[in-house]
């Protein structure tokens, strides 16, 4: 693993269109107050779950993303904007602005590590996915603001 990956393996980075990019680690995920524990089943599109609940620690996305101050030039630009979390390896998982902040689902989305390592590897969740696996991002390396147009 290069210098930069290892860097990354023990944090994760929230950035793209943004003002304010942040990385965070575990000294400043420990330090939340919206600290949550999770149990977090995968589940399949095709064959199911995978096994029982893992128990797991995670905090909203929502107010991360808040938190790096969205770029915003316009008072629509919000529907212009995906919001994209990214593996060590390379796999993605993809959200509007309006799923992440106007439903019920992106009350869900959570940056997550498993329970009594907060060190990480991070993990992306989607807890109100129906099909949890599909958006699940396990070695949780970033998540980018994209400007689509």
């Amino acid at each position: 693993m290069g210098t930069m990956e290892a860097e990354v393996a023990h944090g994760v980075g929230i950035g793209g269109w943004v003002h304010q990019p942040l990385w965070l680690d575990e000294a400043a995920l420990r330090t939340r107050a919206d600290v949550q524990d999770v149990a977090f089943t995968v589940v399949c599109t095709l064959d199911g779950a995978h096994g029982g609940p893992r128990p797991m620690v995670g905090v909203p996305v929502r107010p991360l993303i808040e938190a790096a101050q969205p770029a915003f030039e316009q008072r629509t630009d919000f529907k212009r904007v995906a919001i994209v979390a990214e593996s060590l390896e390379g796999y993605r998982a993809l959200f509007s602005w309006g799923e992440v902040f106007n439903t019920d689902v992106g009350e869900g989305v959570m940056l997550a590590w498993a329970s009594g390592h907060p060190e990480g590897p991070y993990a992306l969740l989607s807890l109100h996915d129906h099909a949890t696996g599909p958006r699940y991002v396990q070695g949780l390396r970033s998540i980018t603001l994209q400007k689509l147009w």
